[in-house]
């Protein structure tokens, strides 16, 4: 059906779409949220001895990788700390790091740190956050594998990101490949104690970085706006309690953010207004995340991940039709609520649909030249089990995905290899 440009497109409207009546959303269950504090803004990185100051942190070990060691990023905050803290800097943090890469540093790093500062990507958060937990604890990293069996605090972990991806600075997971598998560890205690977002520090990011962090923020944004309603978790992971009116209302402006802003980030880098876009729209795409959790499109990317050498971002678009068709019974309306917000960004007249969603998400898919099947990886359908099996382990995302997982799910991956 052709859809014809209007001037001044009706603006979605979730509760019609939804059937809700305003005020008819009552909490019967409860609901903690508690994210972390923040600083925002163009230039915001200027304020971030502020912020250690006023934590009275004398000594820090920064995580970094040798790209931003490169870039000028990081004497960007050595120059801010200069004479103001002491410092110690690891910057080798590898992407898509294994729990044998921060097990092995361990005994190598020195002590008496009050914080560790992250300084980068996903990667560079999540290895900062593993180590807070095995500097301060007895053991590796694999003893502490899913929700909860952190025993108590760790050193404080400061965030400042350079990319507009995982949102880990929002959140209080941490993950890693071990034993093949993509797996994390979920605790309150590894949560971030502060973060410092600067739009200003992503401009110089690479357009294939940009698309690839940028669509894990996307589909964060989406599979939280989808997650399980909390009510129907009954045995709640860590924080992870399902989609929730809090969650919800960050999911969607989240989405909306991204939405308009992902391409020109991409194709116009040093476009202020996108950059800005991305990572506010990354930053509460986090937020929403890290209380609703997820579903089965970050599972099949994290068993992906572990079975083929590719970031996460393009394991996200390889398992975006499979997941999100699994689910779509489940989802359809709720599909059609973010069809309706695509509608008003692109100012196009069309009644909202929750199938027009999906082909608009895999027609972005192919616009930014990601794979849309796991087939482009590498993977063939004598792979389609094992593909299952591991993402059956990733239980903090499944027991949060809208559809209960069943033997047909093996059906969906060999149709959508």
């Amino acid at each position: 059906m052709k859809v014809n440009k209007k001037s001044n497109p009706e603006p979605v409207n979730a509760y019609k779409i939804l059937k809700i009546r305003k005020g008819q959303i009552i909490m019967t269950d409860i609901i903690s949220f508690s994210p972390s504090p923040s600083i925002f803004g163009f230039g915001s990185i200027k304020q971030l001895p502020e912020v250690l100051a006023s934590n009275n942190y004398k000594k820090l070990l920064i995580f970094t990788d040798t790209q931003i060691a490169k870039s000028g990023i990081l004497q960007i905050v050595l120059d801010l700390l200069e004479g103001s803290i002491e410092y110690e800097i690891f910057s080798a943090v590898p992407p898509e790091p294994h729990s044998s890469d921060m097990d092995k540093q361990k005994d190598r790093l020195g002590s008496g740190y009050d914080a560790l500062l992250s300084l980068g990507g996903g990667s560079v958060m999540d290895f900062a956050k593993a180590m807070s937990i095995i500097m301060t604890h007895e053991g590796s990293l694999g003893d502490y594998l899913g929700e909860g069996l952190v025993p108590g605090p760790v050193v404080p972990i400061v965030c400042v990101p350079t990319t507009s991806g995982t949102g880990s600075q929002s959140t209080q997971t941490t993950v890693f490949t071990i034993e093949g598998v993509k797996r994390g560890v979920s605790s309150e205690y590894i949560r971030p104690v502060f973060s410092v977002v600067d739009p200003e520090l992503t401009i110089e990011l690479p357009p294939m970085v940009t698309r690839n962090s940028g669509y894990d923020a996307l589909m964060h944004a989406c599979e939280s706006f989808m997650a399980r309603p909390s009510s129907q978790v009954p045995d709640r992971p860590i924080r992870y309690q399902g989609s929730n009116p809090f969650s919800r209302a960050l999911a969607l402006e989240a989405f909306s953010h991204i939405w308009r802003s992902y391409k020109p980030a991409i194709y116009e880098g040093k476009n202020r207004e996108a950059r800005i876009g991305m990572s506010i729209g990354a930053h509460m795409a986090g937020m929403a995340f890290s209380h609703s959790g997820l579903g089965l499109v970050h599972a099949l990317a994290s068993s992906l991940g572990g079975m083929v050498d590719a970031p996460h971002g393009i394991c996200l678009a390889a398992c975006t039709r499979i997941g999100l068709q699994y689910n779509f019974e489940y989802c359809e309306k709720g599909f059609a609520v973010l069809d309706g917000i695509i509608a008003d960004i692109e100012e196009i007249s069309s009644q909202p649909s929750g199938k027009r969603f999906l082909d608009r998400l895999q027609q972005l898919i192919n616009d930014v030249a990601m794979p849309s099947r796991p087939s482009e990886l590498g993977i063939g359908k004598g792979d389609a089990e094992k593909l299952m099996e591991n993402t059956l382990v990733q239980t903090r995302r499944i027991q949060t995905n809208p559809r209960p997982l069943d033997d047909g799910l093996l059906n969906y991956i060999k149709e959508g290899i």
